[in-house]
């Protein structure tokens, strides 16, 4: 056993709580206060009870390194109670009476606004030549900027339709105070032999003047979404519909059977081939992802991205990425399409529909005809001159004669590029690339999956073979 004095143990002692002082003090939390928003209200407000949702944020806390003084300065700033509070009073410029409440008291609103507010980094890189004792140094200088989006939604409480999306996004460099940058260059002549000392000063001083950043640019945001909204106050006059309300009565039934696909990384369509819940999309719209969330046309109105209901996820079954192709299986009953896999019904001129959700235009119908018949690599596909866009990807090319689908959308050229080539890869190809038939061999598909992964599948059907003994 090794024993010190008492002197070394003081010296280590202090050492521990220095460094411990100095690692506390160089990370800040804050938050955005409350009742940053300061302006006159409008001449004549709007006589309604408007509600701020509180508790559905996309982000809560934004973060933050700075390496100027030490290489472990941080800083953590909560950004969702002010924001909403700071969404509020603006509103209230506006409306007689707005409160921030929770999403369950809703119905007690007229509207209910669902604010959106996100902070990203975004660095500012350059480089100089410096002289120093006779040589020529390359420096590197960050500047950090700050990119702040906000979105506020109005709705209807009871069905949730949109009544006006506001949006704004503002950048900014970040500006330090007085105090920040004195403690900053005092370090700097000190050759930092003091900065342990200094460090939590400039830490907080540092860290006010990121908040205060962020504060100026919501403040400036939420300015300018004001005199939009004051701009459309017709919308909320009593008595007027501001939504115009789908007619899809012509192409409902081809929506119902199409969903729409969201991953982390984006999204795209799909759509059923079967009534237990087998779906066909694209590979590169699953990626390589082992289930994904889908929503169906009955859902609408909804917000990808939140953690709202419903909840529904497919699993993926099977996926070859070179041809494109994924099978999907969701748990449940639904409506599905036929799929016509006689290449003799490829004919040019034919009327064909795309069915699906391009940039978030939540099933929407494009309607063209087949241009020409391609075969590439050995994968057939139907060149059409339907619109197929980002989001489209996954969903039906439907025969329009027969209300059949005859392929899977999957790619288009860039405007910038070619207009009007879009593609769609066979249901021939579908058929053959997967293995599949109507109706769908499900203890087929089993054993492929066992052959496959043997191990997880053999557990997960030990799994649901054990679940179905307690089925009534």
């Amino acid at each position: 056993m090794v024993c010190f004095n008492l002197t070394v143990r003081r010296i280590f002692s202090g050492v521990l709580l220095l460094s411990l002082f100095f690692t506390s003090g160089c990370n800040y939390h804050g938050r955005i206060k409350r009742g940053i928003y300061k302006t006159a209200p409008f001449d004549e407000k709007i006589e309604a009870n408007v509600m701020v949702v509180s508790d559905k944020f996309l982000q809560h806390t934004f973060s933050f390194k700075d390496d100027n003084l030490t290489p472990i300065n941080s800083y953590t700033i909560r950004i969702d109670d002010g924001a909403a509070v700071a969404a509020a009073d603006a509103l209230g410029t506006l409306f007689s009476n707005v409160e921030v409440n929770e999403y369950r008291f809703r119905k007690r609103y007229d509207y209910i606004a669902e604010l959106d507010y996100k902070v990203t980094e975004e660095n500012e890189f350059y480089s100089s030549l410096e002289e120093e004792k006779g040589f020529l140094w390359v420096r590197k200088y960050r500047i950090p900027k700050f990119h702040t989006f906000v979105s506020i939604t109005l709705r209807n409480p009871e069905n949730r339709i949109p009544i006006i999306k506001l949006d704004e996004d503002r950048i900014s460099y970040l500006q330090f105070n007085n105090t920040a940058i004195s403690i900053y260059w005092f370090n700097q002549v000190t050759l930092s032999l003091l900065f342990p000392l200094i460090a939590p000063v400039y830490t907080s001083s540092a860290g006010d003047s990121i908040r205060q950043t962020l504060e100026e640019d919501l403040r400036s945001c939420l300015r300018n979404m004001m005199e939009e909204l004051e701009e459309n106050r017709i919308l909320f006059q009593k008595g007027i519909n501001a939504s115009l309300s789908r007619n899809d009565y012509r192409y409902r039934e081809l929506m119902e059977k199409t969903v729409y696909i969201q991953t982390p990384a984006g999204h795209g369509s799909g759509f059923f081939i079967s009534e237990d819940g087998y779906l066909i999309t694209n590979a590169h719209v699953v990626g390589e992802n082992r289930d994904v969330r889908y929503y169906l046309y009955e859902d609408l109105p909804f917000t990808p991205g939140r953690a709202d209901p419903p909840f529904r996820y497919a699993r993926v079954i099977k996926v070859n990425h070179s041809r494109d192709l994924a099978l999907l299986k969701a748990e449940g009953k639904f409506p599905y399409f036929e799929l016509d896999t006689d290449r003799s019904h490829y004919q040019t001129g034919e009327t064909v529909l795309v069915v699906g959700n391009p940039k978030n235009e939540y099933w929407s119908v494009a309607e063209g005809i087949i241009s020409a018949l391609k075969n590439t690599n050995g994968l057939d596909t139907i060149q059409t001159d339907a619109s197929i866009n980002k989001g489209n990807s996954g969903g039906p090319l439907v025969l329009a004669s027969t209300g059949k689908v005859i392929g899977v959308n999957y790619l288009s050229y860039k405007p910038e590029l070619a207009s009007g080539l879009h593609f769609a890869i066979t249901a021939f190809e579908i058929k053959r690339t997967l293995g599949i038939e109507q109706p769908i061999d499900e203890q087929k598909l089993l054993r492929e999956e066992i052959e496959n992964h043997p191990q997880a599948m053999r557990s997960a059907h030990s799994i649901a073979q054990e679940n179905q003994n307690y089925v009534k």
